[in-house]
Parts: structure tokens; sequence; C-alpha cells
């Protein structure tokens, strides 16, 4: 048996077994799947997507916008809900330059962490809060990158197809890698969907971690250039015909 086959007859027992841990490890399971799949793709099409999660930042988002805009490159961003207000010239200014915006939740909530209505609320208010740039049925990105069954269950009903990433930057960690680290691990892939965040810091080595995206993401459209990859925004990854299972939902992977 495959690994995705294993995966996939896992995912399907423990939504089978109902309620309880089946709600929190059979879309784990199946997340497995699809980014494995996802990570296929980029490498097969020969595709870099970079992604930007949790702003948008008035310090961070405008500088990420001109390091795209110099590479002639799009890319997708994941903004909270309850940003939105105070940044709507920032969004303003990704959408007019061609980006593609999604949700990533009002307040960051994790999946896990939450009873099923909070976090449903909080997926719910993030698409109202950012409706003037996402659609209803916009991509989005699980906080933490964590889901349950009844999260899974309201984005189906949405439409709306989840937006996993295969390489994470870890500008966010303790320990950050370089950005030379990054670019190389881009190329041992052959391609990928990278994480990176564009909210504005306030800790102590703020200044640090603004310039490790800016640089990052500088470094990946070099590269991507230098192989030859194709740089664009996820949403047109997942939407081509070779992407078809890349960014279902859980509930519907495990049909």
């Amino acid at each position: 048996m495959t690994l995705a086959s294993t995966i996939t007859a896992l995912a399907a027992a423990a939504a089978l077994l109902g309620g309880g841990a089946a709600a929190y490890l059979s879309p784990h399971l199946v997340k497995l799947l699809q980014v494995r799949r996802l990570r296929a793709l980029c490498r097969r099409r020969g595709v870099l997507a970079l992604t930007f999660d949790d702003g948008p930042g008035t310090y961070l988002t405008p500088r990420v916008l001109d390091v795209l805009a110099r590479a002639g490159g799009r890319a997708t961003f994941f903004p909270l809900g309850h940003q939105a207000s105070a940044a709507a010239h920032v969004l303003d200014a990704i959408a007019a330059a061609g980006h593609e915006i999604g949700c990533h939740g009002q307040h960051h909530l994790h999946g896990w962490h939450v009873l099923p209505g909070a976090a449903l609320r909080d997926i719910a208010t993030g698409y109202a809060s950012l409706a003037r740039w996402v659609p209803p049925d916009g991509l989005f990105r699980p906080p933490c990158g964590k889901l349950t069954l009844p999260t899974a269950w309201h984005l189906r009903r949405r439409g709306a197809a989840l937006a996993w990433w295969t390489l994470d930057s870890g500008d966010t960690h303790d320990d950050m890698p370089t950005p030379q680290q990054v670019e190389d691990r881009l190329a041992r892939e052959g391609g990928g969907v990278v994480l990176l965040h564009d909210f504005d810091r306030q800790r102590p080595d703020a200044d640090a971690r603004h310039a490790f995206v800016l640089e990052t993401a500088e470094r990946l459209l070099r590269r991507a250039r230098s192989m030859r990859l194709t740089v664009c925004r996820l949403g047109d990854v997942l939407r081509t015909g070779e992407a078809h299972g890349a960014g279902l939902s859980p509930a519907e992977a495990l049909r």
C-alpha cells in the first residue's frame, strides 16, 4: 500500500469513528495527503507560489509589494479579518497590483484549542470582514494549519479550497534559518508553496525579522528565475487541471 492510499484509508476510518479524536485526526491525515499532492504538483509543473499570512502590516506589506513589483511576480496574501478596517488601503494596494487575497480567519484561532463553535464563528466573521476583497468561496488558510471536521464541512459548504503550504520559511520560529537555507530548500524541492508572514512585528528583533522576510522573498524570486520556475498565485496552481485534488476540502477528499 502506498503512503497516499494509507493516509486516505486512515482518514476514512477516522471519519467513520465519529466524534472525539476523529474530528481532529481525520482532517490532519487528509492535510498530509493534500500537502504531498501539492508538493508533487509544484515540482512537476515547476512552480513557485509565495504566500503571506497574518497581515496586512502597514509597514511590512507595502515593502513586500515593492519586492514583488520589482521582480514582476504575483503572490497570495491571507490577511486576518480584524486587521481589515485599519489597513484597508494596504489591502486595496494588494488587490490593485493583481495579487490574490484569501481568508485566514478573524482572530487566528487555533482550531484544536477552541470549541468548534468558536472556530466556525471566527471563519465566518473573517470572511465577512474581508468581503470587499475576498469572495465567500475564496481560498482559506487554516490558522496554524489546524482544521477539524466541523470547520472542514463549513468550508466545503462555502466551496472554499484549503490553501496549504509545502515550505515554511521559518520567519516566526524562535531560531530562524538563514534566507540562503530557505532558498536552498526551494532548489532541492524543485518548487513549492512558501509560507511567509507580512504582519508588523512588535518585538525586540522586529527589524531583523522584517528584513528576513524581504530578503527571503527576493532570494526566492531570483532563484525561481534561474531555475525557470513559474511564479504565480496559489489559486492559479489549484485551479489547473493537474491540481485536481490538491485544494480539496477534507470532506471532499474523504469521498
